[in-house]
């Protein structure tokens, strides 16, 4: 996200911007016990970059990791039926990541036992990793007023132009009582305004350890670039400026959190290489097992996870309040998780309270605060004595304190706000939470100066308002849930419509919106929403994951009402009926077969197969057959993941009549294959299709070299054309 001397963290199969991680997850320092030794070792939950695959969306996933809800079914034993083992276990949810073996794909494997009513989900495991910073420069804070001023720090963010904090500081409202979960990468919490503050738990989730003490916990990060040798990763440094937002100490130095008097956890979800969906998940139900009432969540993007979802979820009906970053993409897009619902989405606002031109908008948008170059610490990583650890990375002259910019701030600003509301008002609801924020928000901020707008949701939070309003006004009602339960009509019956997208849209032009997918039995919930009236919008499922054409979808709109205090466990779900989109696991391949060049399937100059699959066996590798001249211009194209969808990652080869290669390509676009060539000779040629996992390593030449894929989503289309 974007900032002044930061490197951004997000995850990566939610923001397109990011690109392939270049090495694997270094291995994590570990300490069994509070101030224990420090020792290294490689996890078992550690990524081979390898196994990542991006898909049409700009998605990543890792191809032989599955994580799946059991439904109450044996862990190993659906393990070994897929020929995979165990890797690791959130019995919370009762979810368990599972390592498939070479050549099964974790999505397609997902979607088949999704199909089957084996399992409540199955999915690839989503991947996260650190991005390159986006430095920016001051943007006008020279001239701030002492006003601005807050311990030692100009601090525009609190002052009367923009939070009001000291309004609602003096009415006693600090955030006293509450803890606020920051997953995030490590923060800093030996310093100076973070150490008051700190909850004393540190949570590394690659290893499962919690540390109690200042030391082990900086001794832990010292290992978080694979070596302990006194010497912090200089990109660790998020985290701290997050957490120093909220809960930064009013103690006469520095700077002063929105929350003075709150308390936080730390969670590391953001290490240096590779990490997945399934730590941030166990790093919320850690967060929620020690207490936090809050959740801060400075990352997101583009995509869809039902574990995080879950994770949320599990949270969320602990009457916990979730908020996270609106993003940074520039445009008007859904982001995960900003878009889930319950949860508090907070956009940027610059100085002059106008949006920041980087800041994610949309309908799901629910407040803003100040986030362009606010005030905020940066690491220092000291000892017990007080002496810094070394190498640890201090912009600004090494102060400790650095500006920066993003949503990334703004949205603990928001939590820091969520704390002050619980310290006085503990019993309420996460809905409630946002409610109160959003009513008692500056709505002329932003492009709708009577209230809700796109850009700024209800506006810039007003700390005195909220103060105001919590001392003697009303409160807002509580939230409620709602469940859709979506079927397919089909020749055989009713089956549950797996993964269809469901969208509820408040009416009117400031109604909330929220988005998720549906389990295997067809069911999509929503936790801890805004009661009312929704437009619900329902579609089958997404053709970036099963491939195809859009008129393979069905869609559906309606209504669904949601009511004060409901809960999931009660409500009655509404059903959905559609006529298409139930998933086909096993499809017909219109040129089988057409596995060797003396089965090959004829095509012409100008035109397109029609929908074929690398599917059926293990090592499928079809032929196409082609006349040519010599001279004869040609380009051939495998239109696959990039272009249609599903889980192909082509393959291409181009054979003369002896079968004698003439040309390959491997990714011309994304995952599919491109190639032009000039042929020799007048005669007959051949087309060759198959998947990377099964040819990249004999560059097409031998099938038994590479590895198996067989995937009923393997989709494609085959174009050649004559060139002029």
């Amino acid at each position: 996200m974007k900032k002044t001397s930061l490197s951004v963290l997000a995850l990566t199969t939610l923001l397109a911007a990011c690109g392939q991680p270049s090495s694997p997850q270094a291995p994590l320092g570990q300490s069994p016990a509070a101030g224990g030794a420090v020792t290294l070792r490689t996890h078992a939950l550690d990524i081979d970059p390898a196994q990542v695959v991006t898909t049409k969306n700009g998605d990543m996933y890792v191809r032989n990791q599955l994580v799946v809800n059991l439904r109450g079914h044996d862990a190993a034993r659906l393990a070994a039926e897929l020929g995979g083992r165990v890797l690791d276990r959130l019995p919370e949810l009762d979810v368990a990541l599972i390592e498939l073996p070479q050549g099964k794909d974790a999505r397609s494997v997902g979607v088949a036992l999704m199909s089957q009513g084996q399992v409540l989900y199955a999915a690839a495991q989503t991947v996260q990793r650190q991005i390159e910073p986006v430095r920016a420069g001051n943007q006008g804070l020279g001239a701030q007023a002492v006003k601005q001023v807050f311990d030692q720090l100009p601090q525009y963010a609190l002052d009367s132009n923009h939070l009001h904090a000291q309004a609602a500081w003096d009415a006693g409202l600090t955030g006293k009582g509450v803890t606020v979960g920051v997953i995030d990468d490590p923060s800093d919490v030996s310093h100076p305004d973070l150490r008051p503050n700190w909850a004393g738990k540190a949570y590394d989730p690659v290893t499962n350890t919690t540390y109690t003490t200042v030391q082990s916990w900086t001794d832990a990060i010292d290992g978080f670039d694979g070596k302990v040798d006194n010497d912090v990763d200089p990109s660790i440094e998020h985290g701290t400026a997050v957490a120093s937002t909220i809960s930064a100490a009013k103690n006469g130095q520095g700077i002063v959190g929105v929350a003075p008097d709150s308390k936080f956890f730390t969670a590391a979800i953001f290490q240096p290489g590779f990490i997945g969906d399934y730590l941030v998940a166990r790093s919320v139900i850690w967060t929620v097992n020690q207490g936090a009432q809050v959740i801060n969540n400075s990352w997101g993007g583009t995509g869809y996870s039902p574990l995080l979802k879950q994770a949320f979820d599990y949270a969320l009906e602990r009457n916990i309040t979730v908020v996270v970053s609106a993003g940074n993409s520039y445009r008007e897009e859904w982001r995960n998780p900003a878009q889930l619902p319950g949860v508090i989405a907070s956009a940027a606002l610059d100085i002059n309270n106008e949006k920041a031109g980087f800041s994610t908008y949309g309908r799901h948008i629910s407040v803003a605060a100040p986030g362009v170059d606010v005030m905020l610490a940066s690491p220092l990583f000291l000892n017990e004595d007080g002496k810094r650890k070394g190498g640890g990375y201090t912009p600004e002259g090494g102060s400790g304190y650095q500006l920066i910019s993003g949503t990334s701030f703004s949205g603990p600003y928001t939590s820091g706000v969520a704390a002050v509301i619980l310290g006085a008002k503990p019993d309420l609801d996460p809905h409630q939470v946002r409610r109160l924020m959003e009513e008692t928000a500056d709505g002329s901020v932003g492009s709708n100066k009577a209230g809700f707008d796109r850009e700024t949701g209800y506006g810039l939070i007003r700390m005195d308002k909220l103060a105001a309003r919590l001392r003697g006004g009303t409160l807002p009602e509580k939230g409620g849930a709602g469940r859709v339960k979506v079927e397919i009509q089909t020749p055989g019956g009713y089956v549950p419509g797996i993964l269809a997208d469901v969208i509820l849209e408040g009416d009117g032009t400031d109604g909330a919106v929220y988005a998720v997918q549906t389990d295997s039995d067809g069911y999509a919930n929503f936790v801890s929403i805004a009661p009312g009236t929704y437009t619900l919008r329902v579609a089958t499922p997404d053709l970036s994951l099963t491939g195809g054409s859009s008129n393979e979808r069905d869609t559906y709109v309606g209504k669904l009402t949601v009511t004060s205090g409901s809960v999931l466990s009660t409500v009655a779900p509404q059903r959905v009926v559609l006529v298409k989109g139930a998933v086909n696991l096993n499809p017909a391949d219109p040129y089988e077969p057409n596995d060797t060049p003396q089965t090959a399937k004829p095509i012409a100059y100008g035109k397109r197969s029609e929908l074929a699959y690398i599917f059926g066996k293990p090592r499928d590798v079809d032929y196409f057959s082609f006349t040519g001249k010599a001279g004869d211009n040609i380009q051939a194209d495998v239109h696959a993941r990039s272009t249609i969808g599903g889980s192909l990652d082509a393959f291409l080869v181009l054979r003369d009549a002896s079968g004698k290669k003439l040309a390959f390509n491997d990714d011309a676009n994304g995952q599919d294959s491109s190639l032009t060539y000039k042929l020799p000779a007048d005669g007959n040629y051949f087309l060759e299709v198959s998947s990377c996992t099964i040819l990249c390593k004999s560059e097409g030449d031998d099938p038994s070299k590479g590895q198996d894929d067989d995937s009923p989503f393997n989709k494609y289309v085959l174009e050649l054309q004559l060139l002029k």
